[in-house]
Formats: structure tokens, C-alpha cells, sequence
């Protein structure tokens, strides 16, 4: 089959039967919607062309530059969309955790505009808070921006209300129960209002993280709150998962299935399971059968960082001398030393090295002199990769607290390095009053 345009492939998705000797259901037919199959890779292609299609000819025409809060997969295909038609496009965001996600937007031409990852459960009222900074941004020059502001424009309920709802019933018919990922909670929604119009009695379920955890592209219990269309009562219930349970799920997708999905799609299989298998015991009683549905949302290769980082074994055969970053003990862990904040000069009188492995934007706005910036993940794979510094020179690693750093530390001694941690971390070097330096950031100049 022709197509006439990359935009004419959204939508449309396979629904595939997961089989039943994988999930152990005998009452309860599971289909996974696979929305990896849209074009630019995810679900979020479905809001990113909806909420594109009515404003494209006023940003062509007006010269504007379309801005969104997007940690990934809204950012990518709107930035893909922004592309095909020569419109500059800026992702904001606190959220980007993992360098894949970066380098996909650089890639695809996206500005990307880093706000200080102070909070993991930010304050609309907060000005570092992505989704506020850039409705406030667009509203502050409209004639240069356009926001198409993903958690609370309408628009992304209708795109799964007009096209994900309707492609699962046509394909399928009555849906019982429904399971999806909570991140702007549109997908939820959407689809749910739709299959809801002919299964009055349909059970939808949202899928979030385990407070503390953080899985790409969706919520934890405490963020919920933030995003503009959630209602709890919409909800059959909220089922919730780790990180651990997020990488269980997707790696019996990957394996078991060969379904490609991510993180997030994993957390809803496992979750899901967990509660159907609840429902299948019941229906069983009562002589009767059920469809269910769950959203795969995106695939699994952007998102390898996560995976090394969550269970690392995956990706070699440790021996005793293989150990990495995230397999030491937390007993190994602990006993690395830290080293008091007013003996950093120390280091630097010996001439040693200070990494600090913060976010590049948490960097710019204050580290200390000399320091140089090397995200957590890239130093990781650095150090384990090999003796990349002189084994003479001491390493002092610096995170926000001094927590994250003892990994690197406690690993870098195992490694034959004389190396520490910050005691108490940046945050405790500054606020001890020891001089600071920092970056000059470049601001795009808008247009009057």
C-alpha cells in the first residue's frame, strides 16, 4: 500500500492476542494494542498530529516556534511533525533521565530547553515546573510560540476518543477491561470514553509508578496530581509498580511474546496480569468469559539505559572481577568514605579530579570550581568500560546529597582508584558558604 505521507501511518494499530499458556488466564482473552507500529514509535503520535492539525498553517504562516513540556515521546513526534513542514520546534522539560531520549530530539532537529530538576513532584506554581513554564512562555510571546500544552488540551482525549477507542471495538467488539499508563491520563481516558459508550460496565484501570519510582513516560502516585485531566473517580482502580516490576514485565513481553514494548508497557502487563488473574478466578465461578485490552505504549530500545540501570546483569556474565556501578552490595557501598567539604581543596592541591554527575542544567546554575560535569549513566558506562584516569590521581564524585555519589566511589576503589564522595553532596558545599561558579546558558532571542 502507497502512502502520500509519513502522517497518513498514525493510527490504525495492530491488536494482538497475547497468548494464554504466557499470562495463565482460562477466562480472559488479553489483546495488546500495539502502538509502537505508529510511525514516530509510540501512542503519543496519535495526540502529537491532533493537536498539530489545527494550528499547522497559523505557526507556517505566523513563523512561530511550537514549544511543549514533553520528557519523550510527545517531544519526539511533534518535533517529526514539526520537521516535515520546516517549523522550529523546542521540547521543556525537567524529566529527561536517560541520554537516549536526548539524543532522539537533537537528532530530529528539537531545541531542548532543561529547567532545574528540583522536585520529582513539581508545583504548578513553581516556575522551574515544566508544564507552567511553557504555557507561561507561549502566552508571554504569542506572536513567536505556540504551546500545544499536551496535559491540558482536550484535544488529546479526543485522539484516542476518535481513533484508539473506535479501532479496538471495531477489531474486537466488547472490551471489559482496559489498562493503561497514566502520563497525561488522555490515552485513559480517551479510549475509555469511547468503549464505555458500548459497555456501559467497562472496567478501566490506570497504571502508575510505585511512589519514589521513576518509569519513562509516565506518573508515580505522588505526580498524578500535577496533570490536568486526571479524575481518580474515572477509575476502576490505580494500580501501581516498581521499577523492578516495570523490567519483569517488559522482559516477559520481550521474550515471551515478542511483543517489543518499553518499560512502561511492561509495568501495565505485569500489573494487569496481576489483577486479571484476580477476575479470572471469579468469572470461572460464574461460567463466563472477558476481553481485556492494554496499551502498549512504545518500544523498548530507547530505553536501555533504564534497563542497565535497573538489572544490569543483562547485558554481560559477571564474574567476581565484573562487578558494575549498580551491582555493588549495599554493604560494599556503604562503607566507602566521604570526604568533608572543607577538604576539597585537597583534592584539587594533589591534583585530583572532581566529577560532578548532576542533570547539565542543575550544573550550570552552581558546582564547584573545577568540577567537571559527567551525567551519571555516561559515567558509569566510563569507569566500566575501563582505567580511564591515571590510578595516581585521586576522584572526589559529587551528587546533589551525597547519596547517588557513593556508588561511583565505593566502585572507583574497587577499581584500585583512590577515591570519595562528598559528604553531604553540592547542596552541602554550597550551603556551607564555600564559593561557587557557574555556566552562562544561551537564551533564544524571540522575535518582537
Amino acid at each position: 500500500m502507497i502512502y502520500e505521507s509519513v502522517e497518513e501511518l498514525i493510527g490504525n494499530t495492530p491488536l494482538l492476542k497475547l497468548n494464554p499458556s504466557v499470562t495463565g488466564l482460562k477466562n480472559i482473552d488479553v489483546y495488546g494494542k500495539l502502538e509502537y507500529y505508529n510511525p514516530f514509535g509510540s501512542v503519543k503520535d496519535r495526540i502529537a498530529y491532533n493537536m498539530f492539525k489545527p494550528v499547522k498553517d497559523d505557526i507556517i504562516a505566523n513563523k512561530k516556534q511550537l514549544i511543549e513540556s514533553s520528557s519523550g515521546n510527545t517531544a519526539k513526534a511533534l518535533a517529526a511533525l514539526c520537521g516535515l513542514h520546516g517549523i522550529d520546534f523546542k521540547a521543556i522539560t525537567n524529566r529527561i533521565k536517560y541520554p537516549e531520549v536526548r539524543e532522539v530530539l537533537l537528532s530530529l532537529g528539537a531545541e531542548i530547553e532543561e529547567l532545574p530538576g528540583l522536585s520529582d513532584c513539581p508545583d504548578p506554581h513553581d516556575p522551574n515546573d515544566a508544564i507552567q513554564y511553557s504555557r507561561d512562555l507561549a502566552n508571554k510571546h504569542p506572536d513567536a510560540m505556540y504551546c500545544t500544552d499536551q496535559y491540558f488540551n482536550t484535544l488529546n482525549i479526543q485522539a484516542h476518543e476518535d481513533t484508539t477507542g473506535p479501532e479496538i471495538h471495531k477489531d474486537l467488539g466488547q472490551v471489559d477491561y482496559f489498562f493503561s499508563f497514566l502520563g497525561t491520563c488522555g490515552t485513559s481516558m480517551g479510549t475509555g470514553n469511547y468503549l464505555r459508550q458500548h459497555n456501559p460496565d467497562l472496567k478501566v484501570f490506570g497504571v502508575v509508578a510505585d511512589a519514589g519510582h521513576k518509569i519513562p513516560g509516565g506518573r508515580n502516585v505522588e505526580e498524578l496530581w500535577e496533570v490536568g485531566f486526571f479524575r481518580k473517580d474515572y477509575f476502576e482502580g490505580l494500580l501501581s509498580g516498581s521499577s523492578a516490576q516495570a523490567v519483569d514485565g517488559m522482559l516477559e513481553l520481550n521474550r515471551k511474546l515478542g511483543v517489543l514494548g518499553g518499560p512502561t508497557s511492561g509495568l501495565v502487563y505485569y500489573a494487569a496480569l496481576n489483577k486479571l488473574k484476580e477476575e479470572d478466578n471469579r468469572l470461572g465461578e460464574e461460567g463466563r468469559r472477558a476481553n481485556a485490552v492494554m496499551i502498549i505504549c512504545d518500544r523498548m530500545e530507547p530505553y536501555m539505559s533504564f534497563l542497565r540501570k535497573h538489572q544490569p546483569d543483562i547485558f554481560s556474565t559477571h564474574t567476581s572481577l565484573d562487578e558494575t556501578v549498580n551491582s555493588l552490595s549495599a554493604e560494599i557501598v556503604s562503607q566507602s568514605p566521604t570526604l568533608p567539604i572543607n577538604q576539597v581543596e585537597d583534592i584539587k592541591k594533589r591534583g585530583g579530579y572532581i566529577i560532578d554527575i548532576r542533570g547539565h542544567f542543575a550544573f550550570s546554575i552552581g558546582h564547584i570550581p573545577g568540577s567537571i560535569n559527567i551525567l551519571d549513566d555516561y559515567f558509569a558506562s566510563t569507569i566500566e568500560s575501563g582505567a580511564v584516569f591515571p590510578q595516581e590521581k585521586p576522584i572526589l564524585v559529587v551528587c546533589r546529597i551525597g547519596d547517588i555519589s557513593k556508588k561511583f566511589s565505593a566502585y572507583l576503589q574497587s577499581q584500585g582508584y583512590e577515591a570519595y564522595s562528598l559528604a553531604d553532596g553540592y547542596q552541602g558545599y554550597k550551603q556551607s558558604g564555600f564559593a561557587i561558579e557557574k555556566t552562562e546558558r544561551r537564551e533564544r532571542k524571540i522575535a518582537a
